[in-house]
């Protein structure tokens, strides 16, 4: 019974199982173009308290996006959740791999890194190009003013004013 519980107490120790998984990814904003910068949370649970992150490191080639992260664990066995940032400066329009790999270690900052990784996860996102409003110019100019029954009159009464971008104003003048 006593070999069971002293397994049982320092099984985390010899990093038997999984102690870390990557729970889901998000994308900020939703839909990012080529002038948003990008972020991506990494939603982690780890097995043991504690999880404190120690590394984080990204690197790019091309449209892939290849990350790590290393958490120091704690010696309790109860959940923890936590949550890694990930932010790219303005991204070219394309689509991007993310890979992400979990390890975790034991100790107290800096902590033993596993042997092997807990987890691995990917997701791809789509940046699109960046669609900007055209300005209107608001010089228009005026073509001709007709009655309601379209008559050329002149601004006195009910009236509308006819421009050269096809816009109109209806307009009623009260003597």
């Amino acid at each position: 019974m006593k070999r069971l519980l002293l397994l049982l107490l320092f099984a985390p120790l010899v990093g038997f199982g999984q102690q870390g998984s990557i729970i889901s990814f998000t994308i900020f904003p939703t839909y990012p173009t080529e002038t948003d910068t990008v972020y991506i949370y990494a939603y982690l649970m780890f097995s043991s308290s504690d999880c404190d992150c120690l590394t984080k490191i990204d690197y790019r080639s091309g449209n892939s996006i290849t990350a790590s992260t290393q958490h120091c664990l704690g010696m309790l066995t109860t959940i923890c959740n936590t949550t890694d940032t990930f932010k790219f400066n303005p991204l070219a329009a394309g689509i991007y791999i993310f890979d992400l790999t979990l390890s975790s270690g034991f100790g107290g900052p800096p902590c033993t890194p596993g042997v092997v990784p807990d987890d691995y996860d990917t997701i791809t996102f789509n940046v699109s190009a960046f669609v900007g409003i055209e300005e209107h110019s608001t010089n228009k100019e005026l073509i001709k003013i007709v009655d309601i029954l379209g008559r050329e009159t002149i601004n006195k009464g009910f009236y509308i004013e006819i421009y050269d971008d096809g816009s109109v104003k209806k307009k009623y003048i009260l003597e």
